[in-house]
């Protein structure tokens, strides 16, 4: 499991957005500089589920399972690349039955199976994105933030 330390900026629902910084973690990643769901810059927003309450302003450890990461990590980069082989494969064997050319065979039902494959992830992204199973999760909170300032229109204010 990794852990990460973060600031609670917003709320919302049983959601947290946090913002943490990049870490070494990050600097031996070969996409710290195209990750789109973390931003791109030194600074990395997201939303976290916070079971623990924290509210904003609050420090708090973050959990992400790497487990859970690289099953996206093979559903991303892998799975197409082995559905496309494979398709090219079943395409180059499956051509001369129907007079066609084995290349041309093995080329239009790979990246048709690539194709298929990338809807496939499309359609798990939209189903991950109804759980919190991949979302991380705010374990503790390490140092609550500043207080709140009391409401302008307090009654015991203007007394």
């Amino acid at each position: 499991m990794a852990k990460e330390t973060a600031i609670v900026i917003d709320l919302s629902g049983d959601y947290a957005l946090v913002r943490t910084e990049r870490t070494a973690g990050c600097a031996a990643c070969s996409e710290r500089n195209l990750c789109n769901s973390l931003g791109g810059g030194k600074d990395m927003t997201f939303l976290a589920v916070n079971p623990v309450g924290a509210k904003q302003g609050d420090t708090v450890l973050l959990d992400f399972k790497s487990l859970r990461l690289l099953q996206l990590s093979f559903l991303l980069y892998i799975f197409p690349i082995m559905v496309l082989v494979a398709g090219a494969v079943v395409g180059d064997r499956m051509a001369p039955a129907y007079g066609i050319d084995p290349s041309i065979g093995a080329a239009g039902l790979g990246f048709a199976a690539f194709f298929i494959s990338i809807g496939v992830i499309l359609l798990l992204e939209k189903k991950a994105k109804k759980t919190d199973k991949y979302k991380p999760v705010i374990l503790t909170v390490k140092k609550p933030g500043p207080p709140s300032p009391p409401p302008e229109n307090c009654e015991h204010l203007k007394k």
